[in-house]
């Protein structure tokens, strides 16, 4: 007995269906790689503002005083963003805002000391308007949602 009656053959060639499956894969992998790349750089994306550095106002470099000591420019500038770990003789109060993904605003003020750690100068301009916070609530975009607030969890 032969092994032609218990193994059924296949007559139709396989070369009909590879036509169809070619472009299948092909409009699967074209419809995959449009996602992934329009997901990339999707407009509905929200962008925060970001503020960095100090925020100095014409006010407190007018309270600057030639003389002032470190702890006297402190309480009137605050803390400044760099130190150079080699010299106290200057101190950098650097600002920067960025909206949206493009940078609007910035400036460097560097303040100078003597040798006995007198405040002596300043270099930099600050921009001609007043910086302000922006409550960016209200520029939420449409649709979006306000995040609920929760209860304190208990122990």
């Amino acid at each position: 007995m032969g092994t032609s009656g218990i193994i059924p053959t296949v007559s139709h060639s396989f070369a009909d269906n590879t036509i169809p499956m070619q472009r299948i894969i092909l409009t699967a992998l074209l419809g995959f790689a449009t996602i992934t790349v329009t997901g990339c750089a999707f407009p509905g994306v929200y962008k925060l503002n970001i503020q960095q550095g100090n925020i100095v106002k014409p006010d407190m470099l007018a309270q600057l005083e030639p003389g002032m000591t470190s702890n006297q420019v402190i309480y009137v500038m605050g803390n400044p963003v760099l130190n150079d770990p080699f010299t106290d003789r200057s101190w950098d109060y650097i600002y920067t805002l960025e909206q949206r993904d493009k940078i609007t605003k910035r400036y460097h003020i560097t303040l100078f000391f003597d040798e006995q750690g007198g405040y002596t100068h300043y270099t930099g301009e600050l921009p001609v308007e007043d910086i302000k916070g922006e409550d960016q609530s209200e520029t939420l975009p449409a649709g979006a949602e306000q995040l609920p607030t929760s209860a304190p969890i208990e122990i």
